[in-house]
């Protein structure tokens, strides 16, 4: 199917799409990689099958069933250094580069921000709508501008940080922009000397390991990486989209009452003065690691990880994530939101 200049395909596998890898089809999929494609597509945006999803990387993606409409693949590319001065670096990255490429890139360059959100799949469009992070770090640290084609109007629009309303593993685009938008390029603000992100624990007990006692960028990249790769699996290798499940975050008072019954539940204070709760914890807790559901399972090293063990469907990881969410709100009484974006 043609429409204007861009080619839709039909009945195309999602599996090498998506991280879960999972043998589901889109009745329709459009594949955009520059500017000009991408404003092609707002342009008649009203002429393409619905529904549409906007896939990126697939690192955050879970398909139940097939998906009846069109999938449209961003990945236009490019990395550009727009501005410098003594403290910081500018660069404007287009949404399609591949985000563990661009933390690369950072690293070997020496600009700082970034090193700690080393090894997560995904492309760089996703960091502003999930605002990623890992290791007391979050991509809202270093943006300073996302860029973004309304596919109602066909009008590119720029949001500064404050109007990005980054927020745990959440942002303006989960919300008021939800379905309204493709992100075509971020505007990252780095840095040429700054103090690394040390005090997670992992990070510090790694670094002793490693005898380490004056790490430089590099190094806290590579350890990051060994300590990821220890406990979470590569999709290249077991279908998986990272942590499944957000951690939620309570009130102080509803913590305290939950650690009187189970004393050695894992949290931490947030900058709000709540409780974020280590949702891997509640569900090892529940005996949940490791165990299966119809080809998926709760990865053995890490429970906030479902993979797709053995030729799982999208239905049964979905299925095996809903079983542990209401075996938390029984006996935690919290709702575990999911962080993989579900079409069900």
């Amino acid at each position: 199917m043609e429409i204007g200049n861009l080619i839709i395909q039909e009945n195309v596998s999602l599996a090498k799409y998506h991280t879960f890898g999972i043998e589901v089809n889109s009745k329709f999929f459009l594949e955009l990689n520059n500017i000009v494609a991408i404003d092609e597509f707002a342009q008649y945006y009203a002429e393409i099958p619905k529904p549409i999803y906007i896939l990126g990387g697939g690192a955050n993606s879970l398909f139940s069933k097939d998906f009846e409409g069109t999938i449209v693949h961003v990945f236009n590319k490019g990395i550009e250094l727009i501005e410098e001065n003594e403290e910081s670096i500018f660069l404007r990255v287009q949404a399609g580069e591949d985000w563990d490429e661009l933390v690369q890139f950072c690293v070997e360059n020496e600009y700082y921000g970034i090193e700690n959100l080393s090894a997560i799949p995904g492309q760089v469009g996703t960091a502003p709508i999930q605002n990623i992070g890992a290791y007391g770090v979050e991509a809202k640290d270093c943006i300073f501008e996302v860029f973004y084609i309304d596919i109602n109007d066909g009008e590119q629009y720029v949001l500064n940080n404050s109007e990005c309303e980054f927020a745990y593993r959440d942002s303006i685009f989960k919300h008021e922009l939800k379905d309204q938008f493709i992100i075509t390029e971020v505007i990252f603000k780095l840095f040429k000397n700054a103090e690394l992100h040390l005090e997670y624990g992992a990070i510090k007990e790694e670094l002793k390991r490693e005898r380490i006692i004056q790490a430089n960028i590099s190094q806290v990249s590579d350890v990051i990486r060994k300590i990821r790769g220890a406990k979470l699996p590569d999709p290249k290798e077991i279908g998986n989209a990272g942590s499944f499940f957000k951690n939620p975050i309570i009130e102080l008072n509803v913590f305290n009452k939950l650690k009187e019954q189970f004393p050695n539940i894992v949290a931490y204070k947030d900058a709000h003065g709540k409780m974020k709760i280590a949702a891997g914890w509640m569900i090892d807790h529940l005996g949940w690691k490791g165990k299966e559901h119809q080809g998926a399972a709760v990865h053995t090293q890490q429970a906030l990880v479902l993979i797709n063990k053995n030729n799982a469907s999208g239905k049964a990881v979905t299925e095996l994530a809903q079983m542990i969410q209401a075996d938390v709100l029984k006996h935690f009484g919290i709702e575990l939101e999911t962080e993989v974006h579900i079409y069900f």
